[in-house]
């Protein structure tokens, strides 16, 4: 994996850092992450366990450290130590002990890996909480202390040099052509104009090509103007897995930058959670306004045709 030329983010110096600067940097992390809304879902649970019926990993295995509250637990102590109304009471009198290194570093599996964001725990909770974005905050807070797992951290880097965690965009031109001789299919690149800019999963980009090269096929039977590009062509979104913030701009603003270049009115993306969650529904806020662009799964697109 590549090496980034940008300052370096905090997961690049965690082997400098001492066990207790690493679990301050977290703790002053989660702190910096608790405004308003965050505060109040913390006060709101009432430990009621709806969440749980609703999550897969807990689902699949019985084990209570899967419910969705259980993977906020270090964040709701950081919140009752460092930033609820009685937090000096709360340290004085020793009522909640703080986190240390293994701590997070158990929590690196409940918050990073046993986690989609799919937000059923979010639709399933009586109290309104937005438990989801409670872990996507978590894992911000993670981030910012250098505690993101090292295969997410390499990641993270490629994403940042590449715009991709698949290939560099140069590659782009010759990864298509293969793919359309290989399946028989024309997929058009780097189009200066045209109205759907395709997206795809790196998957589609390596072993799995037969999924991009059917969405083509489609789109060339209907007569669609469209095209892949250089300039933003992978929509998975590493930096809205990870929590970082401004990763997940950087890719974001790379898909609808590039629509706008090409006078697409249509962004298509692939099958990947990450990505929809990432450009569908978080993409206006990089924007502050409504984005120029359409953003649009391909089962919505297939279901309009």
């Amino acid at each position: 994996m590549p090496s980034t030329s940008k300052p370096r983010t905090a997961f690049d110096q965690q082997g400098e850092q001492s066990d207790a600067a690493r679990v301050d940097a977290a703790l002053h992390s989660f702190v910096s992450e608790f405004g308003v809304t965050a505060a109040l879902h913390m006060e709101s649970c009432v430990r009621c366990g709806l969440c749980a019926q609703a999550c897969h990993f807990y689902l699949a295995t019985g084990d209570a450290k899967y419910t969705p509250i259980r993977k906020l637990e270090l964040f709701r102590r950081s919140y009752l130590r460092e930033a609820s109304p009685f937090a000096p009471l709360v340290r004085a009198l020793g009522l909640v002990k703080k986190p240390g290194i293994a701590d997070f570093q158990q929590w690196q599996e409940l918050l990073y890996d046993s986690c989609t964001l799919c937000g059923r725990c979010t639709l399933a909770c009586p109290m309104g909480i937005d438990m989801a974005e409670l872990v996507k905050v978590a894992r911000h807070g993670m981030f910012k202390a250098g505690l993101v797992p090292d295969r997410l951290a390499l990641m993270d880097r490629a994403a940042r040099q590449w715009g991709s965690t698949a290939t560099p965009g140069e590659d782009l031109p010759d990864i298509l052509a293969e793919a359309g001789k290989a399946h028989g299919v024309e997929i058009p690149c780097d189009l200066a104009h045209a109205d759907i800019l395709v997206t795809a999963a790196p998957a589609e980009l390596g072993d799995n090509t037969k999924a991009l090269a059917d969405a083509a096929k489609i789109l060339n039977h209907i007569g669609a103007s469209w095209t892949m590009h250089q300039g933003g062509f992978d929509a998975s979104n590493i930096g809205f897995n990870n929590g970082d913030l401004e990763l997940q701009e950087q890719l974001t603003r790379a898909l609808i930058d590039t629509a706008v270049k090409i006078g697409a009115s249509t962004v298509l993306l692939p099958e990947c959670g990450h990505a929809y969650g990432a450009a569908r529904w978080e993409a206006a806020k990089w924007y502050g306004q409504a984005l120029p662009v359409r953003v649009i799964h391909m089962t919505e697109f297939l279901d309009e045709l």
